[in-house]
């Protein structure tokens, strides 16, 4: 028996049948609950699994998951390359994907090593680990997409669209997610307003995001003036002051992801802004960052439990066989007013006794 130190290394079949006493393919064949098709005796049974249960022996479930041409694994994989610490947005999602496999009978393998190469990505994707690829947000240029195309390892885009027409997708309904906000803005008598966009100008959701407003607001006979579209990062919020210190300044700001809209709300506090009386803030995503603030944001809300539902669905229906259309999934958003969301002020300036007069 087995007792203090961990055991070195992995007990082998070879060892438990040399412990039994019987050949490898009898212990094989005992351990995978064949015995009864091969007439084994009940006390040979009996001397293998004791052996096993001796000798602590574990199968190599990887060689047993090979050879039978399934690992009941699925990758998820961010193409964004990198993740922030409290990431409230990836952090939801990535639960939601595990909580979905391990309900549909898989387990999930998050690749988290970003400085590989993307052939090196590819060869580790592609091989064997996984049942299949959940592939998050990938632009269309990313060279990992073109080595994806040339295997046979099934793969759902999440929060994207292989321009390919060749890997099936699940998204949210942006189109109508910035519908539920143009609307909720107009209804509220905005028609002053500003736009926050991605500081980096490499994210695509925010150019979606913002070209689908300004399509909206046109409809209305609203226009976005260039000088209120944004370029802004969470932690930078410089330019809210001169901002709302113009003589006739924004009523709203339309705020690309709900971590930037949350970062405008604590300045605004921080810089006596009454929200919603002087300024409304509507947001992206339905979720709430931690923030100084005491308001909830307005927000389209996109829940990541369907996103992740619909992805794994997808997924082991490619996996078991799945041969018909291309499907482009669409889950639908709704919006939460919150606090932050009320009637356009006549007159969206800060007051003489605010901190910016």
């Amino acid at each position: 028996m087995i007792t203090g130190d961990r055991q070195a290394k992995r007990t082998t079949l070879h060892e438990v049948a040399h412990r039994a006493g019987v050949s490898v393919s009898t212990v094989s064949l005992v351990l995978a609950g064949k015995a009864d098709r091969r007439r084994i005796k009940q006390d040979t049974i009996t001397r293998v699994r004791l052996a096993a249960e001796d000798l602590n022996y574990a199968p190599n479930l990887l060689t047993r998951s090979l050879r039978r041409g399934r690992t009941h694994v699925l990758s998820f994989y961010s193409t964004f390359r990198n993740r922030e610490q409290a990431d409230v947005y990836m952090d939801a999602l990535s639960s939601a994907i595990e909580k979905a496999g391990g309900e549909a009978g898989y387990d999930i393998l998050v690749h988290c090593n970003f400085a590989r190469s993307p052939k090196e990505i590819y060869q580790f994707l592609n091989g064997g680990l996984a049942d299949g690829l959940i592939l998050f947000a990938p632009q269309a240029s990313d060279p990992l997409l073109a080595l994806l195309r040339k295997s046979a390892l099934p793969v759902v885009i999440l929060s994207g669209r292989d321009v390919g027409k060749l890997f099936p997708s699940v998204a949210d309904d942006v189109q109508a997610g910035m519908k539920l906000v143009s609307d909720a803005l107009v209804k509220n008598g905005h028609k002053r307003i500003a736009v926050l966009t991605d500081g980096a100008g490499a994210a695509r959701d925010s150019d979606v995001r913002v070209r689908l407003l300004r399509q909206n607001l046109a409809e209305h006979g609203i226009e976005l003036p260039a000088r209120w579209i944004i370029p802004a990062i969470s932690r930078d919020m410089a330019f809210l002051a001169p901002l709302m210190a113009e003589a006739e300044p924004p009523t709203a700001i339309f705020c690309w992801h709900d971590r930037l809209a949350y970062s405008v709300l604590a300045a605004c506090e921080a810089l006596e802004i009454q929200i919603p009386q002087q300024l409304s803030i509507v947001g992206y995503d339905g979720l709430y960052w931690p923030s100084a603030t005491r308001h909830q944001a307005a927000s389209v809300r996109v829940d990541p439990s369907a996103l992740a539902r619909t992805s794994v669905q997808i997924l082991d229906d490619l996996i078991n066989g799945y041969q018909g259309p291309l499907r482009e999934e669409l889950v639908p958003v709704s919006f939460v007013s919150g606090t932050s969301l009320g009637p356009a002020a006549c007159n969206g300036a800060i007051n003489e006794s605010s901190h910016l007069s």
